[in-house]
């Protein structure tokens, strides 16, 4: 044991003046008496009356001496040797992804984890500067470069488990800039192991990792999927043992809250096992898998998060376009070629003017003409005048010089075999891009502005052979899926926690609103005719309403984990940081935990003690015995 004030035992002088006071005895006064047979008292009294006495056992003075004591020690500061992880400028990395919620540790891993991370504050030298990374799906630094030990416990406090994976890579170019300028530094891993087994850079200064968790034991639902199969659809599901021993699990799939199938399935030890529904009704829908144990009442494993899996039957809406021209069949076959469209055609009066029907429509196709005002919507223009959003000019004809700009609405475009008589030069606005020019001068340009969509060609389809080329429909379907999307978002796929959900909304939506799993409701605001909803933390299944006016229409997406880093939850004893194998170990680094508190405690408690006693035997007799006999 070290103290770090020896000068303090100096205080221990202080049971000098303790002891003297038990020992100086009070002087009585003198006095004369009538009768020599009390000599003999007097005497007595002579005796009694000396300034000194022996010391004599004494309860309160043992005391006494023990709170002095208690103090001393206190004052002098022990402190007794303790390993430590770190000391100086130190960065802890604490794992916060899904497998530390995991309950094979009490209570979680990621609270074994926060337990661990608080000693080692409490363990670092007055001098360490510590900074606290949350490595999640997006890494948050914490608290950084802090001494103030207070400050650092209440960062560390404030975080929380998420539901999803881990950034590692990300976490530590974050673990990088923070130690930027300093010297002596230590970065500490505090996780389960769920790092990539290669392609992490090197973290700054030593390396010490603390490995978190006991059993590996799990099963998973790895895969749930959904595809039509004509008037139908298949369900298809994956279950994982990631034990090392033969489990058996009891499969329940649901549509909605009925029953759909419920299958017990024996799986060997760190093997799979799928499963094929085909033949289920193409209602849309969500379908929600679960695992359980075959013997009720018990527990499947320690980590319930990939115990259960949503998959999403989303129904084909239709997709009215309104075509505005004198007439015009490739048009009109192209778009009875694409699933899910309905086509209606519009055409001008005997004078030229245009009548646009009141209903509304997601896309308004002009071919060589337009109107004074256009309609609300998405528009695609062919052979376009000029109108209120671009300006057009004569025409060219060298097509010598053909260049396609890369984007998804030219994938597996091939223009090498097109021909174009002539084409409209157009002065293009900010908002468009050309996505296929020639000379310079656009011939197929889109773009987006006042929350809608464009496009364009910029030459007549009867005065080229693209019609006649495997391209045209290629084009064709490009343009009309990017200005009328098939649905506002494909639900077919899930995501993973974290990941980006873009929406397209349906036209004439005047608000969105998404409800997580857990009943939060989120207001997504419109801006553009596309939208990014990033709030998908949780896992389960969202629904996305989209209003207008007095109707409002509801799709739904899947957040799922199906992620074999998280599920698999053996803890590792190795992780790989850059070019090195970190493994876990104890520091050989010795640090001081200091007793002090402790010690005014015990002062404290025995102080309660002999102000006790010193009560009890100032109180009478009788008085003494009446609070006994009470107590």
């Amino acid at each position: 044991m070290n103290f770090l004030l020896p000068a303090g035992f100096a205080l221990l002088a202080l049971a000098i003046p303790i002891l003297l006071l038990y020992m100086l005895k009070l002087r009585r006064k003198q006095a004369q008496v009538s009768s020599t047979l009390l000599w003999e008292q007097l005497l007595r009294d002579k005796q009694a009356n000396a300034p000194w006495q022996k010391l004599k056992r004494n309860l309160l003075l043992f005391l006494q001496l023990l709170i002095l004591a208690a103090l001393v020690l206190a004052f002098a500061r022990p402190a007794i040797p303790t390993p430590v992880v770190a000391s100086g400028s130190v960065i802890v990395l604490l794992d916060a992804s899904a497998s530390m919620n995991a309950t094979d540790v009490e209570p979680s891993r990621f609270e074994t984890a926060r337990r661990i991370v608080s000693a080692l504050i409490n363990e670092t030298t007055a001098a360490s500067r510590l900074t606290l990374i949350l490595v999640g799906e997006t890494p948050e630094l914490l608290i950084a470069a802090e001494s103030d030990k207070t400050l650092v416990q209440s960062a560390l406090a404030k975080a929380e488990v998420t539901q999803g994976g881990a950034d590692w890579a990300s976490a530590f170019a974050l673990a990088a800039g923070a130690s930027y300028g300093s010297a002596d530094v230590t970065s500490v891993i505090v996780s389960d192991g769920g790092l990539p087994e290669s392609g992490l850079p090197a973290l700054p200064g030593e390396v010490r990792y603390v490995p978190i968790g006991e059993s590996g034991a799990n099963l998973a639902i790895t895969a749930l999927a959904l595809r039509p199969t004509g008037t139908t659809s298949e369900l298809f599901a994956n279950i994982q043992n990631y034990s090392d021993e033969a489990r058996s699990v009891l499969l329940s799939i649901y549509f909605g809250e009925s029953l759909v199938l419920a299958r017990q399935l024996d799986l060997e030890s760190n093997s799979s096992e799928t499963l094929t529904l085909a033949d289920l009704p193409a209602t849309p829908g969500v379908y929600r898998a679960r695992i359980t144990n075959p013997q009720e009442g018990e527990a499947l494993d320690a980590f319930t998060l990939d115990d259960t899996a949503f998959a999403v039957h989303q129904a084909s809406s239709a997709r009215r376009v309104l075509l505005v021209s004198e007439g015009n069949l490739f048009i009109e076959q192209a778009l009875a070629s694409l699933p899910g469209i309905q086509p209606f055609r519009a055409l001008p009066a005997d004078d030229g003017t245009l009548q646009i029907p009141n209903d509304p429509f997601g896309l308004y196709i002009f071919d060589g003409l337009a109107p004074a005002e256009l309609p609300a919507g998405n528009l695609l223009f062919i052979n376009p005048p000029s109108n209120l959003l671009f300006e057009t000019g004569p025409t060219f004809i060298d097509m010598s010089t053909i260049r396609i700009n890369e984007s998804p609405l030219t994938r597996y475009v091939d223009w090498s075999t097109v021909h174009v008589l002539q084409a409209r030069t157009v002065t293009l606005p900010d908002w468009a891009e050309p996505l296929i020019e020639a000379n310079g001068n656009p011939l197929v340009f889109a773009g987006e502005t006042d929350s809608r969509r464009i496009a364009a060609l910029t030459f007549d389809l009867r005065e080229s052979d693209l019609p006649l080329q495997v391209t045209y429909p290629i084009l064709f379907s490009n343009l009309i899926n990017y200005l009328l999307p098939p649905s506002p978002f494909d639900a077919t796929q899930s995501i993973q926690p974290g990941q980006s959900l873009v929406i397209s909304p349906p036209p004439g939506t005047e608000q969105i609103i998404v409800a997580s799993p857990s009943n939060l409701a989120y207001n997504i605001p419109l801006s553009g005719s596309t939208l990014t909803f990033t709030d998908t933390n949780e896992l389960g299944y969202y629904a996305v309403n989209f209003l207008a006016g007095d109707s409002s229409t509801v799709e739904y997406f899947a957040v799922n984990l199906f992620d074999p880093t998280e599920s698999n939850l053996s803890p590792r004893e190795t992780v790989q940081v850059g070019q090195s194998a970190v493994t876990a170990n104890v520091s050989d680094q010795i640090g001081l935990r200091e007793l002090w508190r402790w010690l005014a405690l015990v002062a404290l408690i025995i102080l309660v003690i002999e102000w006790q006693v010193y009560h009890r035997k100032r109180l009478p007799a009788s008085l003494t015995r009446i609070v006994g006999s009470s107590r």
